[in-house]
Order: C-alpha cells, then sequence, then structure tokens
C-alpha cells in the first residue's frame, strides 16, 4: 500500500513569472524548498506527457540557472527560455503550482518538480473597470 499525503500534492508551493521574464517564488515556496543564494535551478520537459519541470539544485552545475535574492524574494532570470516555450508573460499573469515529482531526483540531481501552469489574462488600463 502506498499512502497519497497531502505533502506529495501540495499546491501551495507556487513561482509567478513577472512581467520582466523572471521566475519569481513566493516567500512561502522560498521557505518550504528550503531555497538560498547557493542553489540553482534546472528546468527540463517530461515526454509523455510533454510538461515543464525544475528541479531545486543545492550545488548549480552548467545547466542550472542562478537563483537570485532581491530582498526577501528569490527569482530566476530565464525569459529566453519562457520566450522559447512560447509563454506569454507579457500579456498574462502566468503561475505554475509546483507539485511534488521525486521519480526524477536522482536523475536531475536535485529535488524535482512538476510546473502545472495557470494563465489569467491582465487588464489592459485602458479597459473600462466595471463595477458590480
Amino acid at each position: 500500500m502506498r499512502i497519497l499525503s497531502v505533502k506529495q500534492y501540495n499546491c501551495r508551493l507556487k513561482v509567478t513569472i513577472q512581467q520582466t521574464g523572471k521566475l519569481n517564488f513566493t516567500d512561502e515556496t522560498a521557505k518550504a524548498l528550503g531555497l538560498t543564494a547557493e542553489n540553482g535551478v534546472k528546468f527540463f520537459m517530461t515526454e509523455e506527457p510533454e510538461q515543464l519541470c525544475m528541479a531545486i539544485m543545492k550545488v548549480p552545475d552548467e545547466d542550472s540557472f542562478s537563483l537570485r535574492r532581491s530582498g526577501a524574494y528569490f527569482y530566476v532570470t530565464a525569459h529566453l527560455l519562457f520566450d522559447e516555450l512560447g509563454v506569454d508573460y507579457r500579456v498574462n499573469t502566468v503561475i505554475y503550482d509546483l507539485v511534488r515529482y521525486a521519480t526524477c531526483d536522482k536523475e536531475m540531481g536535485g529535488m524535482c518538480y512538476r510546473m502545472n501552469m495557470r494563465q489569467i489574462k491582465k487588464r489592459n488600463e485602458n479597459e473600462e473597470k466595471i463595477d458590480k
């Protein structure tokens, strides 16, 4: 028997792509993942089904993005990656819920997470506000 623990399916862990293309970790996510400025983030795609994933690296390697800190927040400068993947973070607010994906930990060399995308259309400044 295998227990399907809530710890494994915790969607409170999330990251958001800023309009600049930086991938921003929420404070809660950074604490839960134990992020430090010495960590790195390695992105990878699963094949079937194709899904964007990330590995949090204790020690970055040549394939890892550097983890940066700005005040209390951590971020990764990955705009070129998201541009290549066709993620429209300039028009949409893009949030990824992180779901633990331990089956790839050994192969990737870090704690792995599937990145489940949510998109919300940003309001254009010229659009009228509707009061309800």
